[in-house]
């Protein structure tokens, strides 16, 4: 896990990243052996369908000389509405989770690294000017963001701005990692985005994969 320093707030914060749990088979289940889907059914819920089956067949006795075929078909039908599990829809594609995994890591890091690049380029010119310094890079950036009594000190940035392009530039120039909630280097996207709407993203483009396999499959 990476830690982040908020020079500003002088708090920590750190990059979390999703954890899958493993896929585990739940106790008392039955599952479809064919290469179609199927409904699984608990066995609590098998007894209760069974039990169901009988009081709709005692029913169905009793009314036999006025019963319709659509009545019957209606009670059946709901019947099962009733009892059935959902089933996993893109089962077919990706019966592992594999896929969605994979996807999901490579969408969420994928955004880390935009975010991170975006404040690398945004910082470029003030970088080259450090490297570029006639003293040393750090004690450049220190002269000119942190100390007003620096003959490099530029005080036509504000205070909380400097702070920040100190903090990036020092993490460049020491190749670690830029803090990724910069309001000034994001700005011009909307900002740094949130460990939700990263979590999102992810998530739609999981649904977007699998739906295009699925799509695949299905003409096939």
């Amino acid at each position: 896990m990476n830690i982040k320093l908020n020079p500003l707030a002088k708090q920590i914060s750190t990059l979390h990243t999703a954890h899958f749990a493993s896929s585990k088979q739940t106790e008392g289940k039955t599952a479809s052996t064919t290469n179609s889907d199927r409904v699984t059914f608990s066995s609590k819920g098998q007894e209760a369908a069974n039990s169901n089956i009988e009081t709709l067949a005692d029913k169905v006795a009793a009314q036999i000389g006025t019963i319709t075929k659509e009545d019957f078909m209606e009670q059946i039908k709901q019947l099962q509405s009733k009892n059935q599990l959902k089933v996993d829809p893109y089962r077919t594609v990706d019966p592992d989770g594999s896929i969605a995994r994979k996807t999901y890591f490579e969408t969420y890091i994928g955004q880390l690294i935009k975010q991170e690049d975006s404040i690398k380029n945004y910082y470029a010119d003030a970088y080259n000017e450090a490297v570029s310094s006639t003293i040393d890079s750090l004690s450049f950036i220190s002269g000119k963001y942190l100390c007003s009594w620096s003959d490099y000190f530029d005080p036509s940035i504000p205070e909380k701005e400097r702070q920040w392009t100190h903090h990036q530039l020092y993490a460049m120039l020491t190749d670690t990692h830029v803090a990724l909630n910069d309001p000034y280097a994001l700005a011009a996207s909307g900002g740094a985005k949130t460990v939700t709407q990263m979590d999102k993203i992810a998530k739609q483009a999981v649904k977007n994969k699998l739906d295009m396999l699925l799509k695949e499959h299905s003409n096939y």
